[in-house]
């Protein structure tokens, strides 16, 4: 128990807990995330330009990418959302140092498998459209 989490959503953890249920479901949860993210993989390998990189998770919800240098991620959140109907957080956030202004955390368990291919094919555009600025 905390303070802060409303007590009926910690009720609800806890009796799924209790009775098993996130068990009983955790085979089919991770593979159907392995699923995703395996399919996302497939499509920034597929639709993100020369001079990209990312991470492939072995745990985790999350792709990790770098977009080539001059590209300043935070800058282009806001057209990639109203132009592109996609989002991703900034990575900025996760260095320390603030540096990592090339860099966005992707999400992989939320969206469909063919939003997943949709959403990367408008980001990768969305990049590619930066870099030949």
């Amino acid at each position: 128990m905390d303070l802060c989490t409303s007590p009926l959503i910690q009720y609800i953890a806890y009796r799924a807990l209790k009775d098993g249920v996130v068990q009983k479901n955790l085979p089919k949860s991770k593979e159907l995330y392995r699923m995703k993210r395996d399919k996302m993989l497939e499509a920034i390998n597929k639709y993100f330009p020369d001079g990209c990189r990312w991470t492939k998770p072995i745990g985790g919800l999350f792709i990790f990418a770098w977009m080539p240098k001059g590209i300043d991620t935070k800058e282009m959140i806001q057209s990639c959302i109203q132009k592109y109907g996609v989002a991703y957080i900034p990575g900025q956030s996760f260095f320390a140092d603030g540096s990592g202004s090339n860099t966005m955390r992707l999400n992989f368990t939320y969206p469909s498998m063919d939003e997943i291919e949709q959403g990367i094919k408008n980001l990768g555009e969305a990049i590619n459209q930066r870099l030949n600025k």
